[in-house]
């Protein structure tokens, strides 16, 4: 049997936080029993759709080249 490997899209880092973060607000973010995140490049972000708005989830790490 052949193995298909499908590529990689993208990778979330996550910190202990952010995951705490996403079980505290679950209920409220969640469409049907499953949360989204949106991946961009200032951080992740869960969308809220009754505002239309989304909240900042965090930034495990600052990318590779970006100094604090």
């Amino acid at each position: 049997m052949r193995h298909i490997k499908e590529p990689k899209l993208a990778t979330a880092e996550f910190s202990r936080d952010m995951v705490e973060t996403m079980l505290t607000y679950f209920d409220a973010y969640a469409d049907e029993g499953v949360l989204e995140v949106e991946v961009t490049s200032w951080g992740l972000w869960l969308p809220n759709k009754v505002t239309g708005g989304r909240q900042f989830l965090g930034l495990a790490k600052l990318p590779d080249g970006v100094r604090q």
